[in-house]
């Protein structure tokens, strides 16, 4: 998306499977049978990306020798706060998430998230809490105290020291993001990760101060934005000193025939086909790789038969 000045050293991260060079657009997958799509783009995934994110959830239904030939991103799920019936309950001053299954419920833990982590992951982020932008004050000061608390319990419980663990941030201003970012930047953290951004997404200048302010926090520590997908943004997280983002948006702009570059076209009725070509344009795109000959050969004819149609 943007190429590092020629008298700078590129940023990088250091992981197990090699190096993710900065700045970096990871493409979020899933594992299992609920999004069929996501199955067919994943061999492509060595060609197109440098990394790729799965949640806590999905990771959980992996099988380590069907896992892409990348580093591996797993995020704790946090975002599950959010579904209808959840509830965030503290135990020994740590945020802990229980979902709705059947008649009964999931209990995620910061241990859950870490152990599934250091098991299979390569980067891991710690189990945090969304503070949608309505949320009341003090329940929003509870969500943030509770996420940082996890942080902290996640680095000081983690055994495997090849695993850069990024340390969560839950805010709703700017004020709040500086705050946390203050008990991130000393304290070990291999890197920092925003989320709770994608409700605010639209209020750019929100999300570039929030940035800017964490930024200016942590120094030169690794700088991470969960969520966020959108091309235009994503140009200006990067020069506001993002040094990764990850996002579904690549395949979710396929599966309805729509290009991320261009919104305005959209097939009208996408094949299976049609949609796999187009998620990979879509990744193409954000991540500034080169699409397969073949792939660009039939995306050309797609194309060119859709506007000879319209």
């Amino acid at each position: 998306m943007q190429a590092p000045a020629a008298n700078l050293k590129r940023r990088s991260l250091k992981t197990r499977r090699g190096d993710i060079p900065f700045p970096a657009y990871v493409p979020v997958t899933t594992f299992g049978d609920k999004y069929p799509l996501d199955k067919l783009i994943q061999p492509y995934l060595p060609r197109l990306a440098s990394a790729i994110m799965v949640s806590y959830h999905y990771a959980k239904e992996v099988s380590v020798d069907k896992l892409p030939r990348l580093p591996l991103f797993v995020d704790s799920s946090g975002f599950a706060a959010l579904f209808a019936g959840t509830e965030i309950c503290e135990q020994d001053g740590l945020g802990v998430l229980k979902i709705p299954q059947g008649e009964g419920s999931e209990t995620v833990h910061p241990r859950d998230v870490l152990t599934l982590q250091e098991a299979i992951a390569d980067v891991a982020f710690t189990l945090d809490f969304p503070i949608p932008p309505s949320l009341e004050l003090a329940e929003a000061r509870t969500r943030q105290r509770l996420t940082i608390a996890n942080a902290h319990w996640a680095l000081q419980n983690r055994r495997r020291r090849d695993l850069p663990l990024y340390a969560c941030i839950q805010a709703w201003n700017v004020d709040s993001a500086r705050d946390c970012a203050r008990k991130y930047a000393k304290a070990g953290f291999d890197g920092v990760a925003i989320g709770g951004l994608v409700p605010r997404a639209k209020d750019h200048s929100l999300v570039l101060s929030i940035v800017e302010v964490v930024r200016s926090e942590i120094g030169e520590l690794p700088l991470h934005v969960l969520g966020l997908g959108n091309l235009e943004l994503v140009r200006d997280l990067y020069k506001a000193g993002v040094d990764s983002v990850d996002s579904s948006s690549y395949v979710k702009y396929a599966a309805d025939g729509k290009l991320l570059a261009n919104p305005a076209f959209q097939l009208a009725d996408p094949t299976v086909t049609d949609r796999l070509h187009l998620a990979l344009c879509n990744l193409a795109t954000a991540t500034g790789k080169t699409l397969p000959l073949s792939t660009s050969e039939i995306l050309f004819s797609t194309f060119s038969t859709e506007s000879r149609s319209s």
